[in-house]
C-alpha cells in the first residue's frame, strides 16, 4: 500500500470510529463501497493475472467512501487534502541554502581571510558534529529495535499528536461537522507516517547542507575573480605551533591529496596581521574547498540519497496494523467464508441472552461475516478431556473464547487444568471471558454486591494471570458492551502477530 491509498484509509477508519450512527457514511454506503471495492480488485487482478490482495481492497474500498464524502462535505475533504507533502519544498529549501552559502562571504571582509575564523571551516566542524550525532543515533536505534522498540525521533513525533490534535481542531472549524474527526486523522497519521517523515526531512536537509557548502565554495571562487583576498590570523590566545596543529588536522589531508605542501610552522607564523599583509589566499580557498568538498558535500549527498531511498520505499510500502479489529471488521467483506469463532465453556451453561453477549462481541471483533461455534460444554473434573472439535480444528479458527461464569469460585486443579489444555491446543488467539450476567441476578442489590464482584474477580485475575493470560470480565447478558467491546480489542490486538 502507498502512501495516498494509506492515506486514505486512515482518515476512513476515523471516520467511521466516530460514525456509530451513520451520519456521515450511512449502513449502504459502506455496503456498497465493500462490494464494489472487492469486484474491482478481483477484476483488475484477473486482468493482470495476480491474486487479488487484502490489502488492494481495503485501499479501493477507502477510495469509494472518501470520494462520497467529497460530496457531502467538500470543505473537510478540501482540508484533508491540504495535509499532503508538498515536493516543491523540497527544492525551495535545497536552493535557498545555496543562495544563502553563496552570499555568506558578503558578512565578512571581502578583502582578507582569516584562516582560523574562516567560515567554511565553522562548516566544517558542525558538520563533524552532525556525523558524531547521527552515528550515535545509529548505534541507539540498533538497540532499541534490537528490543522491537521505536526510536527517539520516532518518539518525539508521536509525542507531538496530542498538541496537534489540539491545535487541528482549532484550525478545522471551517470544515463543518468533521472536523474533530480531522484531527483524530491527523493524530493517527503523524505516529503512522513517522519512518516516512524522518526519511523526508532528513533527505532535504542533508541536500541542504551539501547545497549551502557547495554555495560557499562558489561564492569564494566566483568573487576571487573580481577580488584579491589576503589570506592571515591573529589570535590572542594561540601561538603558530597551535594554529599550525588545527590548520594541519582539518585540511593537511586535503593538500596531500592534490599533491600541494602544506605551510611550515614558520610560514604560519609569517602570515600573522599582526607581522605582515599576509599572502594571497588562492592555496587557502582551494585546501578549504577541496576539504568541504570530502568532507561535506560528498558524504551528505550520499546521506541524502540513502534518505531518499528510504523515503520512496516508504511511499511506496506504507506500512499499517492490519491485525487491529477495525480492518479485521472491514476484511469481514471480503472474506469467502466468514471469520471462526469458536466458544468453549467450563462447567457452565450461558444463557440465551449471555449466548447473543458473546455474538455481539464476535461481530464487534470480526463483522457481520462471522460464524460463532458454541462447543459442548466442558463438565467439571473433565477438563482433562477436551472434545476432538476443540484439538483438531483450533489451528483455522479466528479466535477461541474459554467461557467462565463468575459465580464459580476459580479451582487451580480444575479450572487452570482447562486453561492450560486449551492453551497448549490452540493455535490461535486465546480469549479468556468471564461471564458476570449470572451472579450479579444472585447478588441482587444486596448490601456489598461492589465488593464481593471486585473479590471474585480479583480471584479470577490471579488464577488466569498464573496462565500467561488476562481475563476479561464482562455482563454479557447487558444491553451496552461497549466498554468491554474495547477492552477485547486491545487485548486481541496484543495477541495478534503484530501486536
Amino acid at each position: 500500500m502507498n502512501e495516498a491509498a494509506a492515506k486514505n484509509v486512515l482518515f476512513i477508519r476515523a471516520v467511521e470510529g466516530a460514525d456509530a450512527d451513520g451520519k456521515f457514511l450511512s449502513e449502504t454506503d459502506r455496503c456498497y463501497a465493500g462490494r464494489a471495492a472487492a469486484e474491482l480488485v478481483r477484476w483488475q487482478a484477473a486482468e493482470y493475472g495476480e491474486r487479488p490482495s487484502s490489502e488492494a481492497f481495503i485501499a479501493k474500498r477507502a477510495e469509494l467512501l472518501t470520494g462520497k464524502l467529497a460530496e457531502r462535505f467538500p470543505k473537510a475533504l478540501g482540508a484533508f487534502e491540504s495535509m499532503r507533502w508538498r515536493p516543491w519544498v523540497g527544492v525551495l529549501l535545497p536552493v535557498l541554502a545555496f543562495i544563502i552559502g553563496a552570499a555568506a562571504e558578503h558578512i565578512a571582509d571581502r578583502h582578507r581571510v582569516n584562516i582560523l575564523a574562516f567560515p567554511l571551516l565553522a562548516l566544517l566542524i558542525w558538520n563533524l558534529v552532525v556525523y558524531v550525532l547521527l552515528l550515535a543515533s545509529a548505534v541507539r536505534t540498533l538497540a532499541v529495535r534490537s528490543g522491537r522498540q521505536p526510536g527517539w525521533l520516532h518518539r518525539q513525533l508521536s509525542g507531538l499528536r496530542g498538541t496537534v490534535g489540539l491545535r487541528s481542531v482549532v484550525a478545522w472549524r471551517g470544515a463543518g461537522p468533521l472536523a474533530s474527526t480531522l484531527a483524530r486523522f491527523l493524530l493517527d497519521w503523524t505516529q503512522s507516517s513517522a519512518a516516512l517523515t524522518i526519511a523526508r526531512a532528513a533527505r532535504v536537509l542533508h541536500l541542504s547542507a551539501a547545497l549551502l557548502a557547495l554555495g560557499a565554495i562558489t561564492g569564494l571562487y566566483v568573487r576571487g575573480l573580481v577580488f584579491e583576498y589576503r589570506a592571515g590570523w591573529d589570535s590572542t590566545f594561540l601561538d603558530a605551533n597551535a594554529v599550525h596543529g588545527i590548520l594541519a588536522f582539518f585540511l593537511q589531508p586535503a593538500a596531500q591529496l592534490v599533491g600541494l605542501p602544506f605551510p611550515t610552522v614558520d610560514e604560519i607564523a609569517a602570515l600573522r596581521w599582526s607581522a605582515g599583509t599576509g599572502e594571497n589566499a588562492a592555496r587557502w580557498i582551494h585546501l578549504y574547498a577541496i576539504t568541504t568538498m570530502l568532507v561535506v558535500v560528498v558524504p551528505r549527498v550520499t546521506l541524502a540519497a540513502i534518505a531518499g531511498w528510504r523515503e520512496r520505499r516508504a511511499i511506496a510500502h506504507f506500512s499499517l496494523p492490519f491485525d487491529e479489529p477495525y480492518f479485521r471488521r472491514v476484511l469481514s467483506a471480503w472474506r469467502d467464508a466468514p471469520a471462526r469463532v469458536r466458544v468453549v465453556p467450563y462447567a457452565y451453561t450461558p444463557a440465551e441472552a449471555a449466548s447473543d453477549g458473546v455474538q455481539r462481541l464476535a461481530a464487534r471483533l470480526f463483522g457481520d461475516n462471522v460464524q460463532l461455534q458454541s462447543a459442548r460444554p466442558v463438565a467439571f473434573g473433565d477438563e482433562d478431556a477436551l472434545a476432538p472439535s476443540e484439538r483438531g480444528e483450533s489451528s483455522a479458527l479466528d479466535l477461541v473464547v474459554a467461557l467462565f461464569n463468575l459465580a464459580s469460585t476459580p479451582e487451580t486443579e480444575n479450572h487452570g487444568a482447562f486453561l492450560e489444555g486449551l492453551k497448549a491446543q490452540a493455535q490461535g488467539p486465546l480469549i479468556v471471558l468471564v461471564d458476570e450476567s449470572s451472579y450479579r441476578r444472585r447478588l441482587g442489590a444486596q448490601a456489598g454486591t461492589d465488593a464481593r464482584l471486585a473479590e471474585r474477580r480479583r480471584a479470577w485475575t490471579g488464577l488466569v494471570g498464573t496462565r500467561g493470560l488476562d481475563a476479561l470480565f464482562a455482563d454479557l447478558e447487558a444491553s451496552d458492551l461497549s466498554v468491554v467491546e474495547r477492552e477485547l480489542e486491545v487485548q486481541l490486538s496484543r495477541l495478534s502477530p503484530g501486536g
